[in-house]
């Protein structure tokens, strides 16, 4: 009889002992479910944050090619005008050294005219 209730008492401890796990088996498990769901929902927004800064960054690289475009354009422009600029004072320098040639040895070259010659041959250029 003593071996019987020794069983018994046993028996209701490892049945305590399981019913308790048990339920703390089940307050884990419904933690864990509780948390995934938070996480889940978390994982949604951030997918969400990343799809937009990925279009932000599509958008934006867009822009600084267009951007890189036009600097490129507008350099190559900028050589064009510089190229032009040197190319048109070569051609003043030559013809003002051509003049300075041509009237080297020219009596009149060297002397000074009187300010009516000047508003002479302006009044003439004027009317063309």
């Amino acid at each position: 009889m003593m071996i019987g209730m020794l069983t018994g008492r046993i028996k209701m401890a490892v049945y305590a002992v399981a019913g308790t796990s048990f339920l703390a088996m089940g307050a884990v498990i419904w933690w864990l479910y509780s948390n995934n769901q938070e996480l889940a929902g978390e994982t949604q927004r951030l997918n969400e944050v990343n799809s937009q800064l990925a279009d932000s960054a599509e958008s934006q690289k867009a822009v600084a090619d267009t951007l890189q475009k036009e600097l490129l354009s507008r350099d190559h422009l900028a050589l064009r005008q510089i190229e032009s600029r040197k190319t048109a004072e070569s051609k003043l320098t030559q013809a003002k050294q051509a003049l300075h040639d041509a009237l080297k040895g020219n009596q009149c070259a060297g002397e000074s005219h009187p300010a009516a010659v000047g508003d002479w041959l302006r009044k003439s250029s004027d009317d063309l």
